[in-house]
């Protein structure tokens, strides 16, 4: 992953989920909250949908936040200062790390979709 690419995209993805509170914000505040508001507000295509690419979004910015966590401490390395041992199961560590907070993600992203358009 290249590193420019990958900070700004961070950054456009913490914007937009910004927005999306912003957006929410503004709506507690300008109306009369009941069930109903609340709920016709939620059903809206425009809210799922926006609601959507914030939870995407949200895994984007987590999957590079812990992609970078990975890199910077799961090495032979860093880990060679605990012990011998785990410095020579760090590549494999890292990808069990990865594996997992993928799969975790892929789980979050299914479960949140689902809950949003159904």
């Amino acid at each position: 992953m290249k590193g420019s690419r990958i900070w700004y995209l961070q950054r456009y993805t913490s914007l937009f989920i910004l927005t999306y509170f912003i957006y929410i914000a503004y709506f507690i505040f300008t109306n009369d909250l009941n069930f109903f508001s609340w709920s016709d507000f939620f059903l809206s295509f425009q809210t799922r949908f926006f609601t959507s690419m914030v939870f995407i979004f949200i895994l984007i910015h987590s999957f590079i936040g812990l992609w970078t966590i990975g890199t910077d401490y799961l090495t032979k390395r860093t880990l060679g200062f605990l012990s011998k041992p785990l410095a020579n199961s760090a590549n494999i560590l890292r990808n069990v790390y990865y594996f997992v907070f993928v799969l975790l993600g892929i789980i979050y992203l299914a479960f949140v979709l689902y809950i949003i358009w159904l």
